[in-house]
C-alpha cells in the first residue's frame, strides 16, 4: 500500500501545551481528545474532547474531564454501548516526592455528556484500549516492576488479566499501541524507555497468551500502530541519525520500518491517533501534537504545543 497526504490541518491551538492525542469515529462523528495543560509535566492537566465536522473544518469542545490531579494521556475507545475516554492521574506525594498513578475513565453515551472520572486501578497505566469483536483489550504498564500486562473487558469498566506481555528492567517497556486484523491476530508496538530506545513489534493469535517479538532498528517513542488491509503501519517520535526529531509514519516491510512521511513537527511531538473513515475505508484521519511552531528544541517541554490532523488516503 501507498500513503498520500491529502490535507494537513491545525485543529487546536490556544497557547497552552496540548498533547497526547487520540482520534476515533463514533456514531458517524469524528472525535479527538488530548491533554490540555500549561506544560508537558504540570499539575493542571485536564482532558479535552473535541467533536469535528465531517470535513474536519471545524471542531468544538464537547467534554472537559479531570480527576483529582494531573489527568494525562487520554485515549478514546468507542464501543456499541458508548464512548470511553481512558486516562491516568499523576499526583506527587508531599512526604516522599514520589508520584502515584491511577487509571480510570469517563463515559458518554451521546458524545456530549461525560460522566465524572472513575478510577479503575491504582499503580497501573491503562494505555490505549481497543475494542475488538465484543471485547476491550488494553496493555497496562506498571513502572515499579517494569512490566506490561494484557487485560480484557466485556463492558469497558471491569478488567481481567490475559497474560504478562513483557517485563524487562533493563529496557523498561511501557506504552503499547495495538490493532487487530480481520483474522483476529493482534499486533502491538511496545515503547522501551531505556537502553537504545528501540521498540518491540509483537504479535499473537487468540487467546493472546503466546507472543512473538521483534526489535525494530529505530528509536521511536509515543507509539501508534494501525493495520491497513493487513499491512502494519506505525508512527511515533522518530530520533533520526541526523539528530532531528520528528513525528513520522512508517510502513512495516517484514521487520523493517520503511519511512513514508515525515510530518511538520519538532521539539515536543508525537502521540499519534489513527482512525479509519467509516464511509471511505481507504481514508484515515491521523492526529498528533507538536511544539515546532513555538520552539523546535527536543528537550523543551515548557513551550506551547498544538494539535494537528492529517487526512490521508491509502492506495494500492
Amino acid at each position: 500500500m501507498k500513503i498520500r497526504l491529502e490535507r494537513w490541518l491545525k485543529i487546536y491551538s490556544d497557547g497552552n501545551h496540548n498533547a497526547f492525542t487520540s482520534v476515533c469515529w463514533y456514531r458517524d462523528k469524528p472525535y479527538c481528545t488530548f491533554r490540555h495543560a500549561s506544560n508537558h509535566i504540570s499539575e493542571d492537566g485536564r482532558v479535552l474532547v473535541l467533536r469535528g465536522t465531517e470535513t474536519a473544518a471545524r471542531w468544538m469542545v464537547v467534554g472537559c474531564i479531570r480527576g483529582a490531579s494531573d489527568t494525562r494521556d487520554p485515549k478514546l475507545m468507542p464501543t456499541p454501548h458508548g464512548l470511553f475516554s481512558y486516562s491516568f492521574l499523576s499526583q506527587p506525594d508531599p512526604a516522599t516526592g514520589q508520584r502515584s498513578i491511577a487509571s480510570g475513565y469517563s463515559f458518554s453515551e451521546d458524545g456530549e455528556h461525560w460522566s465524572p472520572w472513575t478510577k479503575v486501578e491504582a499503580d497501573m497505566v491503562y494505555w490505549a484500549p481497543r475494542w475488538h469483536k465484543g471485547r476491550g483489550y488494553v496493555a497496562a504498564y506498571r513502572s515499579g516492576d517494569f512490566s506490561v500486562t494484557l487485560k480484557t473487558t466485556a463492558d469497558g469498566q471491569c478488567w481481567e488479566d490475559v497474560c504478562l506481555l513483557v517485563q524487562d528492567e533493563e529496557t523498561w517497556p511501557n506504552e503499547v499501541s495495538m490493532d487487530f486484523a480481520e483474522d483476529d491476530r493482534c499486533w502491538a508496538l511496545i515503547r522501551r524507555e531505556h537502553g537504545q530506545g528501540f521498540p518491540l513489534l509483537a504479535t499473537a493469535e487468540p487467546p493472546y497468551t503466546d507472543w512473538s517479538f521483534t526489535e525494530l532498528p529505530i528509536k521511536l517513542q509515543g507509539p501508534c500502530l494501525w493495520l491497513v488491509e493487513e499491512e502494519v503501519w506505525i508512527s511515533g517520535r522518530w530520533y533520526q541519525p541526523s539528530g532531528y526529531v520528528n513525528t513520522a509514519i512508517f510502513r512495516m516491510d517484514g521487520a523493517t520500518p520503511v519511512p513514508q512521511i515525515v510530518l511538520p513537527s519538532g521539539g515536543d511531538t508525537s502521540y499519534m491517533g489513527a482512525a479509519q473513515h467509516p464511509q471511505q475505508p481507504e481514508r484515515w484521519w491521523l492526529t498528533y501534537y507538536s511544539s515546532h511552531a513555538h520552539n523546535p528544541r527536543v528537550n523543551s517541554h515548557e513551550h506551547p504545543a498544538d494539535i494537528y490532523l492529517c487526512d490521508v488516503v491509502f492506495t494500492e
